[in-house]
């Protein structure tokens, strides 16, 4: 089954200019509905000068003002839709902060597309090696020597105790890391969805709605809606993937950057470090005598071993913790300020075309 890309959905909507359906199809019936209030608005004029009906005569030029608006919205909603294929990502940000290969003339929408399948790919591979770090760990952890030559003997794990912490800590980041997982691609879901959807019903809908006097209310409320999925959501998802992924000062690092980072530090906690320290230092500092270089090395030696396993389970605890902290900030923060963002541009957008978008259980659920 193939699946619906940005650049189709937009390339579809684009040939619907040439064609009878769609967008363009529903600006005849948008120009009828038009045409049909101001039939409507003259007749209520000239019932309201017959009868000298002052408010009856305020509310038809509120109302025709209102049809002068929607005359001029739906001219300004078909232009924006018919360059919609033109957005390019550099009208909002430089192109020293893209992402690497991101172009400054890739659509804002396959940009926005490209930031949720990234995030997609890396919450998969980091899922991928915890995975593999749990088996790992359960083979640690179920190594059972056997010293019992006549019956009577040891059996133990002894790795047992050093498995243990690091079991509960891999759990924990695949829980978290599936959770910011699934928010992500719902999020990439809801988007598909919305392009498509209302690029081809809700937007014309909307349209037709406000140009037509009883339904004006409800139709600016969808023209608000649909601007808001159609430009505000891609708009704040490309900022999202700029600051987060940029090739410049982009705080996200992939794993095996932190790891060379890590054990490159040559620096005095340094993994490096330990070695340099025991070879360059061990025996210089050790004395002449026999005592002096027995204690100097054997000192160095359990220094080393003391450092080696301190960094050791340090890497260990530092790759779920990086992954955790990184699935918390892209899975959940930036995911709740985004949604915060989209839902109070659409309820003012949807206040000032039409009635206003009641979304205080959807804010407080978020």
């Amino acid at each position: 089954m193939a699946f619906l890309t940005p650049t189709d959905i937009i390339s579809g909507s684009a040939s619907l200019a040439g064609g009878s359906a769609g967008l363009w199809g529903w600006a005849a019936l948008a120009g009828l509905a038009l045409s049909t209030s101001a039939v409507i608005l003259a007749f209520l004029y000239v019932w309201a000068a017959l009868f000298r009906n002052p408010q009856l005569y305020t509310y038809v030029k509120q109302e025709l003002m209102e049809l002068f608006i929607s005359g001029i919205l739906v001219i300004f909603i078909l232009g924006a839709v018919a360059g919609i294929s033109d957005l390019r990502i550099s009208i909002l940000v430089p192109k020293e902060l893209l992402p690497s290969g991101i172009e400054p003339d890739t659509n804002i929408y396959e940009a926005t597309a490209a930031f949720y399948k990234q995030v997609d790919d890396d919450i998969s591979g980091w899922l991928n090696m915890n995975y593999v770090m749990n088996i790992y760990v359960d083979q640690v952890a179920s190594v059972t020597p056997y010293a019992r030559p006549l019956g009577v003997g040891l059996v133990a794990s002894p790795m047992a105790g050093f498995a243990s912490p690091l079991k509960q800590v891999l759990y924990n980041m695949s829980v978290t890391l599936s959770i910011a997982f699934v928010i992500n691609h719902a999020q990439a879901v809801v988007y598909l969805f919305a392009l498509d959807a209302f690029l081809k019903f809700y937007l014309p809908a909307g349209i037709f709605l406000r140009c037509f006097t009883p339904t004006r209310r409800i139709g600016g409320t969808l023209i608000g809606v649909a601007l808001a999925f159609l430009f505000f959501f891609p708009a704040i998802s490309v900022i999202s993937y700029c600051m987060l992924y940029n090739s410049s000062m982009g705080p996200l690092v992939s794993f095996n950057t932190m790891l060379v980072s890590y054990i490159s530090d040559t620096g005095a906690g340094g993994f490096q470090g330990v070695f340099t320290r025991f070879f360059g230092n061990s025996f210089s500092d050790a004395g002449s005598s026999v005592t002096g270089l027995m204690s100097g090395v054997f000192g160095s030696i359990g220094t080393l071993f003391k450092n080696l396993v301190g960094t050791t389970m340090l890497t260990f605890l530092m790759v779920p913790a990086s992954c955790i902290a990184w699935a918390f900030v892209i899975g959940f923060i930036l995911p709740t300020f985004n949604v915060l963002l989209f839902t109070q541009a659409a309820r003012d957008m949807s206040k000032i075309l039409g009635e206003e978008v009641d979304v205080t259980s959807l804010t407080r659920m978020i």
